[in-house]
């Protein structure tokens, strides 16, 4: 009995059970020009390799009239694509936005966001694309 006990702990407290639990992962990419520099973040909570909870944030921070037009971009943006965001910073050389992304939106704006509905496909997909994944 202490045997099996045992080898339970070990594969517990080597991850062996990893995808039983709720995981967050992200993944992000950096992008510089002249005077902005991007970076976008997926963050997305998955359990059994099953989406259930994805967010993208967008922080860009440059030159005061580059932020004004990436500013005016999104926000034009945000009015059709019905999505919930956050702005967590808006000042004159940063604009950083958070979307939360419904997994059950048309396929359209997921293919245009790139989403997938599990880890491994969106993970291998922002990989392809550039991303750093954790």
């Amino acid at each position: 009995m202490k045997k099996i006990i045992i080898f339970l702990s070990c594969f517990i407290l080597t991850g062996c059970f990893e995808n039983s639990g709720y995981l967050v992962k992200s993944c992000e990419k950096q992008e510089k020009s002249d005077d902005l520099t991007s970076t976008t973040i997926y963050t997305f909570g998955f359990k059994n390799d099953v989406i259930d909870d994805l967010k993208i944030t967008y922080d860009n921070i440059g030159s005061s009239n580059t932020i004004s037009s990436i500013k005016l971009s999104l926000e034009t943006q945000n009015k059709f694509s019905n999505l919930e965001y956050n702005i967590l910073v808006d000042n004159e050389n940063e604009y950083k936005i958070e979307y939360s992304v419904p997994l059950d939106s048309n396929k359209e704006l997921l293919d245009k966001l790139n989403v997938k509905q599990s880890r491994t496909d969106l993970v291998k997909t922002l990989k392809e694309l550039g991303y750093t994944c954790e």
